[in-house]
């Protein structure tokens, strides 16, 4: 620089975003659409309930809300989400949980968005990614399934070496104190590092995941308040299989619902690509495996979704010719709505309210309250997912339930029951005379509820709301009232 000449330079050009910060930001966008819708899963009612027991006196090691099984014995396999879920509402509200559960979904969809990284190109990512999103949009709800698809991520960052497997142990812990799918991170790494073995390439990568995944679930199994019984809790679900046989998650899918047949989609995309891009056994095993798990049982959708995403993406490594990771100016204002785009959904989201309730009977429930039909002492029968909501609404001190979704727990006697009861051709009246129920809550659309209207049963209809109807047994004091 000559002594006296003050140097100038001219300003350097600000590079913009690339599309691939676009579409993190569209996927950001439909996560937050996603996570923030309200609370509806009847599930998640009976963790969050439980949750509250939890605070108050410790995990119940037998079961408190029926009265078809009062006392026997339930491991709360999800007794960490449910304390969680406890802890954030006593401090906050639902809202807490909703922006959790926004949290989570926004996370996945940015973690989907990163693994697909290797596949270079926009048009593979996209390939990849999209389906998962959409398969997300009807599975990605409050349950503590949600918080294992994350922790399934850090397995899947691991698969790809970038991440120390070492934070598996931490987050193998979590997961097993958190939802009994946990099984299924020790499956994932079993398949990828066979399919290595079948490539004739050493599986040293998988062998020291599994390691440190075994070691984390180990863990996990170990130093928590219910010790052993995590760890042998899922193979306790599968030897009663029996008593599944009804549960719509535990049967295989029949791609009537949108969901299902999102994933139907992605599923035969994802046989395209590694049949005919990358027929590398590493690719090719998790997607047969998963993909057959995933037909067998439903409940296997959502973790095989993501399972694949390494093996798919492999697969679609170059496909089409658009580098999403160039730079362009132009894509800064796009940047900018879908910022504002993401924050206004957050604030819309979040006037919404926190539970939707439109398929529990609210008011006839609150009727049967009013006139002493739902009480600690009456015999209730209704469906499964509104014993859940009664256990949330009121607690085991104000109304027991004759049934939930908790099937791991129940004798297969009371399932049985259940089953007579809403079926078409069950002994529904065998059923009833071994329930003595004081009075039922059904819905009116079901066989039962046909049933029910019937006078030649004898039973009493003595309140209707839209969809649902209260009825008492011959006999009732209240069929006079």
């Amino acid at each position: 620089m000559l002594a006296g000449v003050e140097a100038t330079e001219e300003p350097r050009p600000q590079a913009g975003p690339s599309l691939n910060t676009v579409v993190a930001l569209i996927l950001a966008v439909v996560g937050l659409g996603i996570g923030l819708e309200p609370l509806f899963d009847n599930s998640f009612f009976t963790h969050l309930a439980t949750g509250r027991i939890i605070l108050d006196g410790g995990i119940p090691r037998a079961d408190p809300y029926s009265f078809s099984a009062p006392g026997a014995a339930w491991t709360v396999q999800s007794w960490g989400a449910s304390t969680i879920y406890a802890l954030i509402d006593q401090a906050v509200g639902l809202i807490g949980i909703r922006v959790l559960v926004a949290v989570c979904c926004v996370a996945l969809t940015q973690l989907v968005w990163r693994l697909t990284s290797t596949a270079v190109t926009l048009s593979g990512r996209l390939l990849v990614a999209v389906p998962v999103v959409a398969v997300g949009w009807g599975y990605w709800v409050e349950r503590p399934l949600l918080l294992s698809l994350v922790l399934m991520m850090a397995v899947l960052f691991a698969l790809e070496d970038r991440l120390d497997p070492r934070w598996l142990i931490p987050a193998m812990w979590v997961w097993v104190n958190v939802h009994g799918s946990f099984p299924l991170a020790l499956v994932a790494v079993g398949v990828y590092g066979a399919g290595r073995l079948l490539d004739r390439e050493r599986p040293t990568l998988e062998i020291r995941i599994f390691a440190w995944t075994a070691l984390g679930t180990l863990l996990g199994g170990l130093l928590n308040p219910l010790g052993w019984r995590l760890l042998v809790f899922p193979a306790q679900l599968l030897q009663r299989r029996d008593a599944f046989a009804h549960t719509l998650e535990w049967q295989s899918p029949t791609f009537s619902g949108l969901d299902e047949r999102l994933f139907l989609i992605q599923l035969l995309i994802a046989v395209a690509l590694v049949v005919s891009r990358n027929r590398r056994w590493r690719s090719i095993l998790p997607v047969l495996v998963f993909g057959a798990l995933s037909l067998q049982a439903s409940r296997n959708i959502v973790h095989a979704s993501l399972i694949m995403v390494p093996a798919v993406t492999a697969a679609a490594a170059g496909l089409g010719t658009i580098d999403g990771r160039t730079a362009r100016r132009v894509l800064r204002p796009v940047q900018i709505a879908l910022v504002v785009l993401f924050v206004l959904v957050g604030l819309v989201g979040l006037q919404r309210p926190d539970a939707d309730l439109s398929g529990y009977p609210v008011d006839s429930a609150a009727w049967m309250r009013e006139h002493d039909l739902l009480g600690p002492r009456d015999r209730v029968l209704t469906r499964d997912f509104v014993g859940n909501y009664f256990e949330l609404r009121y607690g085991p001190d104000q109304v027991k339930v004759f049934f939930d979704d908790r099937v791991d727990m129940y004798p297969t006697r009371v399932i049985d029951q259940y089953e007579d009861v809403r079926s078409e051709d069950g002994d529904r009246e065998g059923a009833l005379e071994a329930i003595d129920p004081s009075a039922v809550l059904w819905d009116t659309d079901s066989p039962f509820g046909d049933w029910l209207e019937d006078p030649d049963n004898g039973w009493t209809i003595v309140h209707r709301d839209p969809g649902w109807v209260v009825a008492v047994p011959p006999g009732s004091a209240a069929a006079g009232g």
